[in-house]
């Protein structure tokens, strides 16, 4: 390949790493990042992977005390909302998937921010149901009825076993005695002083006396450390009725947000049953709507017709990259058409997940050249198949009995990355996949109880399904994803995998899964493998340096334009990664490119 087309594959490198690349074909030069010793673990009894290592350290506490899996879940994702305040926390919402493993079933609860019970914004006479961007104007606005404690203490109040105080404790102590802030958390608060700095206690506390925290100064966050403390001792009530509530609906309602004590005490978790599909020999259970676990299973459905095995690595093999590429980009289109609230609209899920809607998509795997721009499919004839034979046992996310809407797909570059992931597996064989967020970073900083809250209300919007209304969640990329093997009856779990990174989420669990499953990599080598991440409404590809020059200029050939970013780019998401190995043994990895830990004994 010439110099010039070189240089502009690598354009979007610093000048020197790009010039240093140079010789491999855009590869990363020098040696590959090896992990450090917290990011990469092997354990008997239970491991944690998240993405700080006091959270993770917060859930193997648990598993150590006779804990289970959901013990260790709730108790990390609470902590971690204290050490990662940008990404989740009380203000904000998400999701997971549980894996019983003495009962053989799987869960899902979702427990996104909603809008709340008179969700319209009017302002200057701008409905929001039809403006909300013109109509939205403080950051309180943008708010919704957040969901993460309602989810977490539900949870565990079914299936954990500890005590909520001492599962709480580890996030009351982060919080009220402080810790130092980790270079990417000082990065975000110097990027983030105008949200910081929107209310004066969060002014307070991330930019004393005007200067932003830095890195390795202590950062102590007492009044948070009030209301999770509350919490503790009176569960869901000390957050949604009562002071802590009656504080929240002040502070969001000065800005102009409709919310009310009674939105905030009505607040319930969404449980159902998994969204399920197979991929080769294993059974995945993952997200249902209005979160793109569909994604997930589309993606792997239209992979399972190539035999990528055979083919190569795709960071090698142009026809396996291309594969991979095409296949992710054919299950984002489908997304982004269909999917949203599935309690009053019509979601097809299990139409775009079965593998006869796979099957008629599949020839635009492949294709040469690329089209333009990708239209969803129509997967309403495959709504009402059976599903894969390992599912029904399962009690399967449920087909809707819903109309057809009748308008398509809202286009989108992916949203951004702010979000965080914890995944753990216990001695047991019970699994947790849990993702949470507030959004953007930092929300758009409103604050209250010692937290920042959501901006979930930006999400309604584009296709049918994903319309505001009285306490609907808006459509989420999250995507908690259990992986199983093993006959009906007799499942256990294989993989525990998820991510933050908006629109990527899905393409990396699809990629953590394809590296892990078809090429038998160990989670580390997983998780470390350079990313792709295709748009559908243009032929564009964004790469991580690392692929082989190869393998990109397949893809040019075929008309993609491929934009290559550097090395373990946080664009990219990061995976947190379990697999149960045949051994007994639980190997566990975080990714670098979130910074977490991978622990467990």
């Amino acid at each position: 390949m010439r110099l010039n087309e070189l240089l502009v594959q690598c354009r979007s490198l610093p000048v020197v790493a790009a010039l240093a690349a140079l010789a491999s074909g855009c590869e990363p030069a020098g040696e590959q990042r090896l992990p450090r010793p917290d990011q990469r673990v092997v354990a008997r009894n239970g491991a944690v992977a998240a993405a700080h290592p006091s959270a993770a350290a917060a859930g193997v506490a648990m598993l150590e005390a006779g804990g289970n899996a959901v013990d260790a879940a709730v108790a990390t994702a609470f902590a971690l909302g204290v050490v990662e305040p940008m990404m989740g926390g009380i203000g904000g919402g998400g999701a997971m998937t549980l894996w019983l493993a003495d009962a053989g079933e799987g869960w899902h609860v979702e427990f996104y921010a909603s809008a709340p019970g008179q969700p319209d914004y009017t302002l200057d006479g701008l409905d929001a149901a039809t403006a909300v961007r013109d109509s939205v104007t403080t950051p309180e606005q943008w708010a919704a009825v957040p969901g993460t404690v309602a989810g977490l203490l539900g949870a565990h109040a079914r299936y954990g076993r500890l005590p909520r105080e001492r599962v709480l404790a580890p996030a009351v102590e982060l919080a009220r005695g402080g810790f130092p802030v980790h270079p990417f958390l000082a990065q975000v608060i110097a990027e983030s002083k105008e949200k910081l700095t929107h209310h004066p206690a969060a002014a307070a506390q991330f930019y004393p006396e005007g200067d932003a925290l830095g890195a390795g100064d202590l950062l102590v966050q007492a009044e948070l450390g009030r209301t999770l403390e509350r919490i503790a001792r009176e569960g869901r009530d000390g957050y949604y009725t009562g002071p802590v509530a009656e504080e929240v609906v002040r502070e969001l309602r000065s800005g102009g947000n409709p919310i009310t004590l009674e939105d905030l005490a009505q607040f319930e978790p969404r449980w159902r049953r998994p969204l399920c599909g197979t991929y080769r020999a294993y059974t995945v259970l993952t997200s249902p709507p209005p979160l793109a676990g569909v994604q997930v299973l589309e993606g792997l459905n239209l992979l399972e017709e190539v035999e990528l095995g055979s083919l190569g690595l795709p960071t090698r093999d142009p026809a396996a990259l291309g594969a991979l590429v095409d296949a992710i980009r054919v299950a984002r289109a489908d997304f982004g058409a269909w999917i949203g609230d599935p309690r009053d609209a019509g979601v097809p899920a299990v139409g775009l997940a079965s593998k006869t809607y796979a099957r008629r998509r599949g020839e635009l795997v492949g294709a040469d050249p690329v089209p333009d721009s990708l239209e969803p499919g129509d997967p309403w004839p495959d709504e009402r198949l059976r599903i894969a034979p390992a599912c029904p046992a399962l009690e399967h996310f449920p087909p809707t009995a819903h109309p057809r809407p009748d308008d398509g797909a809202e286009h989108d570059a992916g949203g951004g990355g702010e979000t965080t992931h914890l995944s753990v597996l216990d001695g047991e064989g019970n699994a947790v996949s849990l993702t949470f967020t507030l959004g953007a970073f930092f929300g758009y900083g409103a604050w209250a109880g010692g937290a920042f809250f959501n901006d979930a209300n930006e999400n309604f919007g584009g296709a049918a399904a994903n319309r505001r209304g009285p306490y609907r969640a808006p459509r989420t990329m999250t995507t908690p994803t259990l992986v199983l093997e093993g006959e009906p009856g007799a499942e256990r779990v294989k993989l525990v995998v998820g991510s933050p990174g908006g629109g990527r989420i899905a393409p990396a669990i699809i990629q953590a899964i394809v590296y892990t499953l078809d090429f038998g990599l160990d989670p580390w080598t997983a998780v470390h493998m350079p990313r792709v991440y295709p748009f559908f409404d243009e032929p564009v590809v964004r790469i991580e340096v690392g692929i082989a020059a190869e393998a990109a200029a397949g893809l040019r050939s075929r008309g993609y334009e491929v934009q290559v970013y550097p090395p373990y780019d946080v664009y990219f998401g990061g995976v947190h990664l379990l697999l149960a190995a045949p051994d007994g043994s639980i190997i566990g990895a975080a990714d670098p490119r979130r910074g977490g830990a991978a622990l467990g004994y």
